[in-house]
């Protein structure tokens, strides 16, 4: 197999994968935006805004736009940081965290299933693609 069809065919598969979470996003009336910001605070722990825009590749003005709407309705708190004076730790509220399990609870059961259809091998997926971003960064 040459580069240039591994990567159209790996982009390929990349944006199928990307257009079902746009696509549940948009079933469940929200944005890609909300829905990321969400499933990347729904894990229990307190992150910042520098946080969630780094590990999850959002625009930092786009993760502070959904911040913001969601203090507004009152799903997430945000909490200085000992030491950091402008940055803040946000929390999702107890409302917010039934919010985001809600909303989330679909597509939690359909990444379950998918799980489960996965072999040990197929699940190495993570390290391969960990690879490919780090090379195609030029940090290996």
């Amino acid at each position: 197999m040459y580069s240039k069809s591994f990567f159209y065919d790996f982009g390929k598969a990349i944006y199928h994968v990307d257009s079902f979470y746009t696509e549940f996003a948009k079933q469940s009336n929200v944005s890609s935006a909300l829905l990321w910001v969400l499933y990347a605070l729904n894990d229990g722990k307190p992150h910042t805004q520098i946080e969630v825009s780094n590990d999850w590749k959002l625009p930092k003005t786009t993760v502070n736009t959904v911040v913001k709407e969601l203090e507004q309705n009152g799903y997430v708190e945000l909490i200085a940081i000992k030491g950091k004076r402008r940055e803040m730790s946000i929390v999702l509220t107890k409302e917010g965290e039934e919010y985001a399990d809600s909303l989330l609870a679909q597509l939690y059961k359909k990444e379950a299933e998918v799980f489960k259809a996965l072999t040990q091998d197929d699940k190495e997926v993570i390290k391969v693609l960990e690879k490919i971003t780090k090379h195609l960064k030029g940090e290996e």
